[in-house]
């Protein structure tokens, strides 16, 4: 009977283990990455003459709290192409809204779909007459959601870094040197 009894006291306490762990271990949305990246490095949009660190010259670590490796390397390749040459890599815009000239930008909305893997951001410049929208792809890592990808979507606008076409960072990135 002891044996009954410490055998259903064990049963009990397994299952209140795992009910609360299920509980507690709600699943972090892929928004929150692009959240944290607008957050930690949106002052780039508003003034770029600061003594902060721009996104593309941070350490790969802190590159890899927002971004896969892969994308995460390539940034930082890019960087270093362009300290080793000193001219411009393929990223001579600022990541955050595909634009050289941030000024202007107001009214930033980020915003994921429950179940997808895409944030979509959405923002106004001044001078320009269509609202601005970016695509960041979201993979899941064993370290969490991180962006695997950023899609600057057509627009009329000159200050997207190539009006007209629907550009991909990676495939960006990707490309050789001239």
């Amino acid at each position: 009977m002891k044996f009954l009894i410490s055998l259903l006291s064990v049963l009990i306490l397994v299952c209140a283990t795992i009910t609360y762990a299920a509980n507690s271990s709600q699943p972090e949305p892929p928004e929150n990455v692009v959240q944290s990246l607008y957050r930690d490095f949106g002052w780039e949009l508003k003034s770029v003459s600061n003594s902060k660190k721009l996104l593309i010259d941070q350490p790969i670590q802190v590159l890899n709290r927002y971004f896969t490796p892969k994308l995460a390397e390539l940034i930082k390749k890019d960087r270093k192409h362009e300290i080793k040459t000193k001219d411009l890599g393929h990223l001579d815009f600022v990541l955050l809204c595909g634009s050289q000239d941030p000024d202007g930008i107001t009214n930033i909305r980020i915003d994921g779909k429950p179940g997808k893997d895409v944030v979509t951001v959405t923002y106004d410049q001044s001078g320009e007459k269509d609202v601005m929208k970016i695509e960041f792809n979201t993979q899941k890592t064993k370290s969490g959601w991180r962006i695997s990808d950023v899609h600057y979507k057509t627009r009329k606008s000159n200050a997207f870094p190539a009006p007209g076409i629907n550009l991909r960072l990676l495939d960006l990135l990707s490309q050789p040197y001239e």
